[in-house]
């Protein structure tokens, strides 16, 4: 019967590693049996963090003209894509020995420029839908005011989150890859507000929209919080 003290050993015995004296440290890509796992959960991650995520919201935010469904899809996609992202990752991270992890190697530079194309491609379909539809004369000024309440906080999302990465080495190739689609959301938001409005915005639809985009983003931050600390706490991370 194997005993407590002898399981994490046994642990190692299994995991067939890199020579310790030639690669002390591993990464998940290194091993065939884990690479799958960690990048799936990094895919999953790519399509459903929190500039996706408040992109297809504002996309659904125009296409049901409510308010429920847009929040229901960006706390779905930012909050369970994140727990379903780290469940996989974390599957990956298993198959090596904690002192062995390599939790500091930067991704390949392509998986960064493939996560600035989910950015990209879901940007281009929310400006497509959001900033010329919505210039239609038979769209209600109360549906543009409330839109647009949601898509500046939207943009402000995905800019803070670009910031976020810079000033996180393990994330700042990502986040410099999708400056070009954070500028652009800003600039088409400017723009937006110009082509909507002619001084006939509803300034409480604008409140409220911005309102509840802002609701649905602190609650998806504090479900993605949450899951990084529980994380870090399984890993033994400050």
């Amino acid at each position: 019967m194997t005993t407590l003290e002898e399981a994490p050993t046994v642990m190692e015995e299994l995991v067939d590693l890199p020579d310790p004296e030639t690669q002390p440290l591993v990464h998940p890509l290194d091993l065939p049996a884990a690479r799958t796992d960690f990048r799936n959960g990094w895919l999953v991650g790519a399509a459903t963090g929190l500039p996706v995520a408040a992109l297809v919201a504002g996309i659904i935010a125009y296409l049901t003209r409510s308010v429920i469904p847009p929040i229901v899809a960006f706390l779905a996609l930012s909050v369970f894509g994140a727990m379903a992202s780290r469940f996989a990752i974390n599957r990956a991270w298993d198959h090596i020995p904690r002192k062995r992890q390599d939790r500091e190697r930067p991704l390949p530079r392509s998986w960064d420029l493939g996560a600035a194309a989910i950015l990209a491609l879901a940007l281009g379909v929310a400006l497509l839908l959001i900033v010329y539809r919505l210039d239609d004369a038979d769209v209600p000024v109360d549906v543009r005011s409330f839109t647009f309440g949601m898509s500046a906080v939207a943009a402000l999302l995905v800019l803070a989150d670009a910031v976020f990465g810079l000033l996180r080495p393990a994330r700042r190739a990502r986040a410099l890859a999708s400056l070009p689609g954070v500028v652009v959301v800003a600039v088409a938001t400017v723009l937006a507000y110009g082509a909507w409005f002619d001084g006939d915005a509803v300034g409480s639809l604008l409140f409220w929209g911005a309102v509840s985009m802002a609701a649905a983003g602190l609650l998806a931050g504090a479900g993605r919080l949450r899951e990084r600390r529980r994380v870090n706490a399984r890993a033994g991370q400050p």
